[in-house]
């Protein structure tokens, strides 16, 4: 049996997990995945997302294949190979899983898979999870529920092409997308995940640490996974996937704000104040 991951990070969405796997990657005691986002339990427990998980899979092994054939000096013809495993059938197998993480760089660092759907998997596939890979470390960044679907909302305006100019009726129809009232459900999210892994096996981080003291968190996620202090993280203060600045209309903020209004109530119960001013 392959080498499985030993810590997950499952969210949320839009809270700087592409900024987490681009600094872990760096540190040579871990070792992720080429593609970020594996979608292995979510394909299994959130059938909606069967409809594109395959396509992102193979989006990533395609355009790795193609930077290695443009770009390397020798062609490494093994990471091609297994780029191409990745991406064919049979797929989102367990042993599609193992085989993710069976690259020789991997061997003996610390392996993670950092997939913000994961959240939303429910009880069976939280179950799954503990099944297959143990006591493995969770990490959970927990962004403001309106600022994260906002910022969700415009990712997805972008990528379907919709204009400044769209009426507040398209706008509010984007808003209603259940992955995007889904992905925020930390009320619901977290007590299942906690009940399976207990506090102490989950990590949670407020967003706002990220920007304003970026290698305390990356300091307290290396502790918390067990790998040594590592100094050499770069880019710490840039950005990643920064969305296009639509202007949002009164009517979809004061739709989220409603929406959202319990897990505002949830955060408050469940964490102390410090932390949920710097979500």
């Amino acid at each position: 049996m392959n080498q499985l991951p030993s810590f997950l990070c499952i969210g949320a969405q839009k809270a700087a997990t592409s900024w987490l796997y681009g600094q872990l990657r760096q540190h040579p005691g871990i070792w992720l995945p080429p593609i970020k986002e594996l979608h292995y339990f979510d394909h299994l427990y959130c059938p909606d997302n069967r409809s594109w998980t395959r396509w992102h899979i193979q989006q990533g092994a395609r355009k790795l294949i193609k930077h290695q054939l443009n770009h390397a000096k020798a062609i490494d013809f093994k990471y091609i190979a297994y780029l191409a495993g990745m991406a064919s059938e049979p797929m989102f197998t367990e042993a599609w899983y193992g085989q993710a993480f069976d690259r020789p760089a991997a061997k003996g660092r610390v392996l993670g898979d950092i997939t913000p759907e994961y959240c939303a998997i429910g009880d069976a596939g939280i179950a799954h999870v503990k099944r297959l890979l143990g006591e493995v470390k969770i990490i959970w960044i927990i962004r403001d529920p309106v600022r994260r679907a906002l910022s969700q909302l415009r990712m997805n305006a972008q990528r379907r092409g919709v204009d400044d100019g769209a009426p507040e009726e398209k706008w509010l129809e984007l808003a209603a997308s259940p992955e995007i009232t889904n992905r925020g459900d930390y009320a619901d999210y977290i007590p299942r995940w906690v009940s399976q892994f207990g506090p102490s096996g989950i990590l949670f981080i407020p967003f706002q640490h990220i920007a304003q003291q970026p290698q305390a968190v990356l300091r307290t996620i290396e502790s918390f996974v067990g790998v040594g202090r590592w100094d050499g993280y770069n880019s710490m203060d840039e950005k990643v996937h920064v969305t296009r600045a639509y202007a949002i209309h009164e009517g979809v903020v004061a739709y989220f704000n409603g929406l959202f209004q319990p897990q505002y109530q949830f955060l408050q119960d469940y964490f102390a104040d410090d932390f949920v001013k710097a979500i």
